[in-house]
């Protein structure tokens, strides 16, 4: 299912030092495991998602140049979009049960970059 407008979204971005990436990929990892156990892309299977997705890539000094290398950095971004509004409080409540779940949150607030929580989806391949 795609993301439509009006759904729930987390969406964190992360810029973290290569020396920390195997930790911070290890809390992702984490985290993760613990979406597939709590949440389903199908209706009745957990807290509905539209979508769940962590994509990474090295950061660039230009984005638009690439010629002119990376800075050591890598940028992770962790997207969840929520079916029904109601997900982003199921989730929550979840995830409070989560034993894990200080952990990641110190790992956003660390490493973060961007942290919407909460947000609604304003544009979307309908």
């Amino acid at each position: 299912m795609a993301s439509t407008n009006g759904q729930k979204t987390f969406n964190f971005a992360l810029c973290v030092s290569s020396e920390d990436a195997e930790k911070v990929e290890k809390a992702i990892a984490e985290h993760a495991d613990w979406m597939r156990k709590t949440h389903s892309l199908e209706a009745g299977g957990g807290i509905h998602l539209a979508d769940y997705y962590v994509a990474k890539a090295d950061e660039q000094n230009n984005i638009a140049d690439p010629s002119q290398g990376t800075t050591g950095n890598i940028l992770y971004s962790i997207n969840e979009t929520y079916v029904l509004p109601e997900g982003i409080d199921q989730h929550m409540e979840q995830g409070m049960k989560w034993e894990g779940f200080e952990q990641f949150v110190g790992t956003l607030q660390k490493y973060g970059k961007v942290l919407i929580g909460g947000g609604t989806v304003i544009q979307a391949m309908q």
